[in-house]
């Protein structure tokens, strides 16, 4: 080998290293171990995935709880609704549902709307609030999303899991919402996952790692999600006893 290809190759190899050592960090610092177990994996679905074929899901995939889109703002409904919670738990798939809030619409009419859909006897997991959007100030969002969340508690007797975006969290919510449960979305590059890494170190019990998952009986892609750490099932699921005792 010459010289000059001797320089060009070194370069390379460098690189190269350099990746490998940076996947072999993250993997050893992150939560993926902890998060990996296929008893711990759930998904979220709205109208977006269609018909879903229930039956189908349920026995060909570890699939142990799902999360399904009830509302958005102050009149959406999502068309799909109804048809997901029933057939899901037809199959026994423990269900939640989440609505998706808009910082800047009035808190009491996205809780009607929310309310109006969902029938907390069918309810096998935490209500949760999906927060996305920006707002009029950091402020503004927060104060908003703490009363809805508030809003919802009394309604449903249970306090409900917030989910949302890393950054968004890292950006807007860090230090804000840490008495509610969370649910954070992280995506990885290529094949690495890359768990959340929050600004104020707060504990996650949902990490969201991928939205372009595949499970039979869906066509296309799908959020994936999975516990963490010493988080199980349990941790999400509705204790009937705290809603009774708010009757």
């Amino acid at each position: 080998m010459s010289d000059n290809k001797l320089f060009r190759v070194i370069p390379f190899i460098t690189i190269v290293a350099i990746v490998i050592v940076t996947a072999v960090f993250i993997m050893k610092n992150d939560r993926v171990g902890d998060c990996g177990n296929h008893a711990k994996q759930g998904i979220d679905v709205s109208h977006h995935q269609g018909k879903i074929e229930w039956p189908v899901l349920a026995a060909r995939n570890d699939i142990k709880y799902v999360y399904i889109k009830a509302t958005e703002g102050a009149t959406h409904k999502d068309t799909r609704y109804h048809e997901n919670i029933k057939e899901a738990r037809k199959v026994g798939i423990p269900v939640g549902s989440y609505h998706y809030f808009h910082p800047n619409v009035p808190v009491e009419k996205q809780l009607a709307n929310f309310t109006s859909v969902i029938d907390m006897s069918q309810q096998d997991l935490l209500p949760v609030i999906d927060i996305e959007e920006p707002g009029k100030s950091k402020k503004a969002v927060c104060d908003s999303l703490l009363k809805f969340a508030q809003m919802i508690t009394t309604h449903c007797g249970v306090a409900p899991i917030i989910y949302t975006g890393q950054n968004y969290y890292n950006e807007i919510l860090h230090n804000r919402v840490n008495s509610y449960r969370l649910w954070i979305a992280r995506y990885g590059i290529y094949k690495f996952k890359m768990t959340p890494r929050l600004r104020d170190r707060q504990e996650y019990h949902i990490w969201q790692y991928s939205n372009r998952g595949r499970v039979e009986g869906i066509e296309g892609d799908v959020d994936l999600n999975t516990l963490c750490g010493d988080v199980d099932i349990d941790a999400i699921m509705i204790k009937r006893a705290s809603i009774n005792s708010t009757d």
